[in-house]
């Protein structure tokens, strides 16, 4: 093991490791030195699951930045404002099924962000209480982690075994494997070939699906490209989003804060908006502070260095697999509190901190193209049930409020309309 600063170099089975343990050093690896650090490493699981169509897989070159141009094109500034209309939409009936039955607020959020990722993907509309297409979501994502994560499975140490026979022992992975390729492609088509039935049965409603369509884009690259934003798009956010939940019930003093300022820019007559966003800096501070307080995933995907390079006087070889932390404690006072004035100065967002989007979405040509959606999607969300809701700690035996934490594994709130006013206002929004 070598040590330069905060890069710390390991040789595991004969493979180099670089553990990149702070924001500069990756900024100057990633950021700076891109070119030799955006592709990514060789993964036996990758190649026997056909996985190398979903873009975070992608080896960088050719084929890989014509993916990305198209996803950059899919989430440009002018396109996702085509959107708002259809969030909006969807949040009122997020926010009316709260009301309803909000005991089952996990599982309406799950379907809220699955409704507008596929409405925006591929046009399809998600019924009511349709659990399919977050469940779809949930085991895309599921499998994408487990491949991508170091360690997961054997084989990657020792490439040889996948010539092993499929009942030999510690071959199993030959089975998992082939039964992993097979759900993915059906989930992939599946999805694709519903959004085109309904184009041709029921009218078209605008998509990136219809984009491409018009582009004329090449129908594999289509099929792989939006199955790719949909697993993506509507995991993270959704994790996202439940995190919100467990930090408003754990820190009531900010919940109150943001209700405040939404009280006074948005009132207490209609429900926030996309325009509201720039008046409303505590709120956006607290989403921003959502992003890092929960990172979703908190070393990314691994890049892979393509040739030598060299970092601070230490050797960096070619074909090293980068993982780079993207939880930095260091840089933030009091790093587990849950605080958005960190954001703030004299009551505006402050440009000098650190904006915790500029690397939970990870660094380089290999951050995501659809940040800014997902940032869009996490504000809109957070001021909705803020404006219309009370999130509150569930309550024990005795009547007095549980303590949660934040690893907790099975969140449980109580969500209340915060007057009668609003109920009745949510009830009206969707009428």
């Amino acid at each position: 093991m070598a040590l330069a600063g905060d890069v710390v170099y390991l040789k595991v089975l004969g493979q180099s490791v670089i553990l990149v343990g702070s924001y500069e050093a990756a900024c100057e690896l990633l950021e700076k030195r891109s070119a030799n650090y955006s592709d990514r490493p060789q993964s036996v699981m990758v190649n026997m699951t056909n996985l190398d169509w979903i873009f975070v897989f992608k080896n960088y070159g050719a084929e890989w930045r014509r993916h990305r141009r198209e996803l950059h094109n899919a989430f440009v500034p002018d396109v996702l404002s085509r959107y708002y209309s259809l969030q909006l939409e969807i949040t009122r009936d997020l926010l009316h099924n709260l009301l309803t039955n909000p005991a089952e607020f996990s599982g309406h959020i799950k379907f809220f962000f699955a409704a507008v990722i596929v409405r925006v993907v591929y046009g399809l509309d998600a019924a009511h209480g349709d659990k399919k297409y977050y469940k779809l979501i949930e085991r895309l994502a599921t499998i994408a982690e487990d491949i991508s994560t170091p360690g997961q499975h054997v084989v990657e140490a020792f490439p040889s075994m996948r010539r092993l026979p499929s009942w030999f022992p510690g071959a199993g992975f030959k089975k998992l494997a082939a039964s992993w390729r097979k759900e993915i492609a059906d989930i992939r088509d599946y999805l694709y070939e519903s959004a085109k039935e309904m184009m041709l049965t029921s009218g078209v409603n605008e998509s990136i699906l219809t984009k491409l369509t018009e582009e004329q884009a090449d129908e594999e690259l289509a099929r792989s490209l939006m199955a790719t934003i949909y697993a993506a798009g509507g995991d993270t956010t959704n994790a996202s989003a439940h995190a919100f939940v467990l930090a408003m019930a754990m820190y009531p003093e900010v919940q109150k804060k943001a209700q405040a300022e939404l009280d006074a820019v948005v009132g207490q007559d209609r429900l926030p908006d996309f325009s509201d966003q720039r008046s409303l800096p505590y709120v956006s501070a607290l989403v921003k502070e959502v992003l890092r307080w929960h990172v979703v995933a908190p070393i990314g995907v691994p890049h892979r260095s393509v040739a030598d390079d060299d970092y601070n006087g230490y050797f960096i070889p070619g074909g090293s697999i980068i993982i780079a932390n993207q939880w930095d404690p260091n840089h933030y006072p009091d790093p587990e509190a849950f605080d958005p004035d960190r954001f703030l100065l004299n009551g505006q967002l402050n440009p000098n901190i650190r904006d915790p989007s500029s690397y939970v979405f990870g660094f380089g040509r290999r951050i995501c193209p659809g940040r800014h959606f997902a940032e869009a999607s996490l504000f809109i969300t957070c001021a909705s049930i803020l404006h219309a809701f009370t999130i509150s700690p569930p309550l024990d035996a005795r009547g007095a409020p549980r303590k949660l934490e934040m690893k907790t594994n099975n969140l449980a709130v109580s969500i209340a309309p915060r007057s009668r006013q609003m109920e009745e206002l949510v009830r009206a929004s969707t009428a």
